[in-house]
């Protein structure tokens, strides 16, 4: 799995062999009081020397802007700035840190023409220089966002350094870092000479730490060390005597940065990852946070919600929570049961409810699978009380002869039902339905049912939403039981044989733990024809479990 690295210094280089230099404008919007679009120009125009500035939003605590909302958005000095007494050349240099952690490039538009920048930090405030020509006469300067929607930047420390037009005559410095166990990306900001880029002399690093390898592709290297990176610790990286392709040669840059994750932000179950969110919940609104955890101890998926935001609801005895997987980054084929751990992601209130969105790719295989997760048995009465259900977001609860308010006929997709429990109908609680075979387009029972689902939160209404048709106790068929197989020889020594005693459970998955719940073989069924080589495993007790997808049972036998 990639381990993204956290930049925490930014780059140190110097603005030099700009002739002719003239500061133009030098803005880090200290002492800002405004905090609102209408505002923010007039609040600008006291601390820049130029004026008009436009865009989305300025944090007055901290001095500095978010900037865009849209490809079109962003902040825009006007009006332009005069640069004609340098024939329109400049250097724009800023720091940045990206918003999102899938929106990690931006523009700069001079004069109508973008200028691409990549390679930005999601954690840290990368430094970034932009050597550049426009009007001569005046240039409007403009920070947009990427992409159409989400890419938001925080901006900080605008300075525009007016030069003489001309050849370039300042050697690369360098933009980012990123890690990855063996491999030390190194980005520049412009076009490499391949000979200096791919010397390995020119990179050094602390911690006994050996650059093997050197391979240039554009203004990107990728650096081959030995010995592979730990987590957690810091190191720092100093290159020196790498030219541009103009033959520029650098200053020596030393960037420190952290590999994956710091221990302080390593959490080992989901109640220390929640106490990490430390502000009081709001239905009103959404807060995001910036910073990157790994949760490293074992959780169980308990539901999985495809139909919005690709949801996956994870519990441990300490607590539950669920990932927000709206861009897709878990690639595990992950279902209700799986056993997972070590995922990257940051917090977010979204109105209400403490989600973790997941900040890199998951594709790791399930610990173990068919894990099982007793519900938490509650009543309406205590499901109506906010502070309870906060206290159990996420979990998976379960109401006992709960009656489903039939606002329709039959069970519609999508569609929300108030409940009832002892003659009390909920308030503001919903069961809630998406895509479940054997409950979307059959009828809603009259008599009272069983409900189970994980506990959802969402613009200050509260949701149960049940998972399998199982969940919705209404008298539709049962599921095989133990009683139901018939598992020979037991004691087995080579090859053990399961038979079923009713054809109306149809086994997909076989899966064999060892005493202490390690999966240790596992295999697919057709036609519930299940029979397996033992020979392979060590004398001992063993469980064994058969599921159709959704549902399971599970027996035990002996290998002799």
């Amino acid at each position: 799995m990639k381990r993204a690295s956290l930049l925490i210094f930014s780059v140190l280089f110097a603005l030099c062999g700009l002739n002719a230099q003239t500061v133009v404008l030098n803005e880090d919007f200290s002492g800002i009081t405004d905090s609102n679009t209408v505002s923010i120009a007039n609040s600008l125009d006291q601390y820049t020397q130029t004026s008009g500035w436009t865009g989305d939003w300025v944090y007055p605590s901290s001095g500095k802007v978010r900037v865009g909302k849209s490809a079109e958005g962003g902040f825009i000095m006007t009006p332009p700035l005069d640069l004609s007494g340098n024939n329109g050349g400049f250097a724009v240099t800023f720091d940045i840190k990206a918003w999102n952690n899938d929106q990690t490039r931006m523009y700069v538009e001079v004069d109508g023409i973008d200028h691409l920048v990549e390679g930005l930090s999601t954690t840290q405030f990368t430094t970034v220089n932009l050597e550049l020509t426009g009007g001569t006469t005046s240039t409007t300067i403009k920070f947009k966002s990427y992409q159409a929607s989400k890419a938001r930047f925080f901006l900080d420390n605008v300075v525009v350094t007016s030069q003489a037009a001309g050849p370039d005559t300042v050697g690369p410095f360098v933009a980012n870092v990123t890690a990855d166990g063996n491999n030390v990306t190194v980005t520049f900001n412009e076009a490499l000479d391949q000979a200096s880029a791919e010397t390995v002399s020119n990179y050094s690093m602390n911690n006994n730490i050996s650059v093997t390898a050197a391979s240039l592709n554009g203004s990107v290297v990728t650096l081959t060390v030995s010995p592979a990176l730990t987590e957690g610790n810091t190191y720092a990286l100093t290159v020196s005597n790498v030219a541009d392709v103009s033959g520029n040669v650098m200053s020596p840059n030393t960037m420190a940065f952290t590999y994956g994750v710091p221990p302080e932000f390593q959490v080992a179950n989901i109640a220390a990852l929640r106490a990490k969110w430390t502000e009081p919940l709001d239905i009103n609104g959404t807060h995001f946070g910036n910073d990157i955890y790994k949760l490293t101890g074992h959780v169980i998926v308990t539901g999985i919600n495809d139909s919005y935001r690709h949801q996956i609801f994870i519990q441990d005895a300490t607590g539950a929570i669920v990932i927000d997987d709206q861009n897709n980054l878990v690639l595990s084929a992950l279902e209700s049961g799986d056993e997972i751990t070590n995922i990257y992601g940051k917090l977010s209130d979204y109105y209400g409810l403490l989600q973790f969105a997941v900040a890199e790719e998951y594709n790791d295989p399930a610990l173990s699978i068919y894990n099982d997760v007793t519900p938490l048995t509650v009543t309406l009465a205590e499901l109506q009380d906010v502070n309870y259900m906060n206290a159990h977001q996420c979990e998976l609860l379960r109401m006992e002869d709960v009656i489903v308010n039939p606002t329709t006929p039959a069970f519609e997709n999508g569609k929300k039902y108030t409940l009832r429990q002892n003659g009390q109908t909920g308030n503001g609680l919903w069961v809630h339905f998406y895509n479940i075979p054997g409950i979307t387009g059959e009828p809603v029972p009259a008599s009272a049912v069983n409900l189970t689902g994980v506990n959802k939160i969402s613009y200050g209404e509260y949701y149960l939403i049940p998972r399998v048709a199982a969940d919705l106790g209404t008298g539709l068929p049962q599921y095989l039981t133990e009683n139901d197989l018939v598992v020979y020889p037991n004691p087995v020594s080579d090859l053990l044989t399961v038979s079923l005693r009713t054809n109306a459970f149809q086994v997909t998955n076989m899966a064999v733990y060892d005493i202490n719940g390690k999966l240790v073989h596992t295999q697919a069924v057709i036609d519930n024809q299940i029979e397996m080589s033992t020979q392979s495993l060590a004398s001992g007790n063993y469980f064994l479990r058969l599921s159709d997808g959704k549902n399971s049972v599970t027996t035990k036998f002996v290998k002799r």
